[in-house]
């Protein structure tokens, strides 16, 4: 039961103290279940929730108030919350959900993430991308904290490194530049995105898109990870309420956790079954792919089509 301190804390910082909780996951997962009561958090994001109390969250706050690098104690504050401001960390190109870097070179990323729509049929074939878990998993901070940091953009890069006492031109502030000028990128026509710095941003930008009553697809299964498939299934969902397109949030790197969701008008969502080759067996597994429909600049449409894994999220209307 939440004692009179746990209010006044969380006053402090201020959180509703309709919303107690004991530590700010449980607060990050009261606020999911209020704007998305019929679905579960996936174990993906689960494990980013902030490992913070509620009272570090209260004196972490109160250090970032006065915004002042040189008295901030940036170890302490990325320790505590769970982030990576390592200088040396090089976050690979393909990460988990492929995204994590988006410094990579656009070639390399295509070649390992993007397959042929022409292959979404049965007897098709396509080659997975390196499904192995992502090595740099970091927290995604509470609300209260994703706000009072330096806002995220590139004209503020400086002041989030002298924050993080993070060095330019380091590994680590080359990714984070690569990500914020992705995040202010003009997207594709037809297309809204944003990233976001807080689990409760991602999920507001879902529901302003989708509304409440969705379905979340998340895929962690590593079988034929790096290997050509065969398409044995392949069904089109057609739920798309609306006309709503689906929502997909890839993970970015950066030293707290970072979504770049984004909804493409006409993409469409496909249910498959694939046959991967094991040694001297045939292994089926399930999986699912979406399709971007991008301009090719001549008039036309091209389609970009991935699967789901790794740390990605593909939001849809509930069917």
């Amino acid at each position: 039961m939440a004692t009179r301190s746990t209010f006044l804390l969380l006053l402090l910082v201020g959180v509703s103290v309709g919303a107690v909780s004991s530590n700010v996951a449980e607060l990050q997962r009261q606020r999911w279940r209020g704007k998305l009561p019929e679905v579960a958090i996936p174990q993906t994001l689960a494990a980013r929730l902030s490992p913070l109390s509620l009272t570090e969250l209260q004196s972490l706050a109160a250090g970032l108030k006065k915004i002042d690098a040189a008295s901030f104690a940036a170890h302490k504050f990325c320790g505590a919350a769970g982030l990576i401001c390592s200088e040396d960390v090089s976050f690979p190109a393909r990460a988990g959900s492929n995204f994590a870097n988006p410094n990579a070179e656009l070639g390399e990323i295509e070649e390992h993430v993007f397959f042929d729509k022409e292959e979404l049929r049965e007897s098709g074939e396509m080659i997975l991308p390196d499904l192995s878990p992502c090595k740099y998993l970091v927290s995604f901070l509470p609300s209260e904290l994703a706000q009072m940091m330096p806002p995220f953009s590139t004209a503020n890069v400086s002041q989030i490194l002298n924050l993080l006492n993070i060095s330019s031109g380091s590994n680590l502030s080359r990714s984070m530049v690569s990500t914020l000028e992705m995040c202010e990128a003009r997207g594709e026509e037809g297309e809204v995105h944003t990233c976001s710095t807080s689990v409760e941003g991602m999920v507001e930008f879902v529901v302003s898109r989708l509304g409440s009553d969705v379905d979340l697809f998340t895929d962690t299964s590593v079988v034929g990870s790096d290997q050509r498939v065969r398409v044995t299934k392949v069904s089109k969902r057609e739920n798309m309420v609306g006309g709503k397109p689906p929502v997909t949030c890839h993970n970015f790197a950066f030293p707290y956790g970072v979504s770049y969701c984004h909804s493409i008008k006409g993409s469409e969502v496909f249910d498959l079954q694939l046959e991967v080759v094991q040694g001297n067996e045939k292994v089926r597994r399930n999986a699912t792919a979406v399709c971007h429909y991008l301009s090719n600049g001549a008039g036309g449409n091209q389609a970009a089509c991935h699967p789901v894994f790794g740390e990605m999220l593909l939001w849809t209307p509930k069917a």
